[in-house]
C-alpha cells in the first residue's frame, strides 16, 4: 500500500517547521508562514511524481507527534534519504514568492537574446569555404 500525503500530514507539519523555522530577526518566514505544507510541498511532489513515493515513505517513518529533537531524526537518515527529503522541503520553501522576495531572487525570467548573426557567420564561413573534409565510407 502506498503512502499518501494525507497519511503523513502530521509528520510534515512538524518536520517542515523544524527544517525551515524562519528567523524574525532576518525577516525570514517559516515553512508554515509561506504555505509549504498546504500548497508548495504538494505541488513539488506532484511535479516530481517519480520521487514522491520515496519522500512520503521516508516521512512515514517519523512519529506523528513532534519529537523533542526533530532534526536528530533527519540527521539519522541515510545520506541519500536526507538529501532527497531536504531537496523537497527546501525546494518547496524556496519556491515561495515571499521567500524569493526576501532573498532578492526574482525567480526565472525570460531572457530576450538578440543573436549576432554577423558573428555567427564569421565563425562558420571558413568551414563552409573549406568544404567537406570527410571521406565517404
Amino acid at each position: 500500500m502506498s503512502v499518501t500525503y494525507d497519511d503523513v500530514r502530521q509528520q510534515l507539519d512538524w518536520l517542515c517547521d523544524a527544517m525551515m523555522p524562519g528567523d524574525p530577526e532576518l525577516g525570514s518566514p517559516s515553512a508554515r508562514d509561506v504555505g509549504v505544507q498546504e500548497t508548495l510541498l504538494p505541488m513539488a511532489l506532484k511535479t516530481r511524481s517519480d520521487l514522491a513515493p520515496a519522500v512520503l515513505s521516508i516521512v512515514a517513518g517519523f512519529p506523528r507527534e513532534r519529537p523533542a529533537d526533530p532534526l536528530a531524526l533527519v540527521a539519522a537518515l541515510s545520506p541519500d534519504d536526507r538529501a532527497l527529503l531536504g531537496r523537497f522541503v527546501a525546494g518547496a520553501y524556496l519556491a515561495s514568492q515571499d521567500v524569493m522576495a526576501q532573498l532578492g531572487y526574482p525567480g526565472f525570467q525570460a531572457l530576450h537574446i538578440e543573436p549576432d548573426y554577423d558573428e555567427i557567420m564569421e565563425a562558420v564561413e571558413p568551414i563552409i569555404a573549406r568544404g567537406p573534409c570527410y571521406r565517404p565510407v
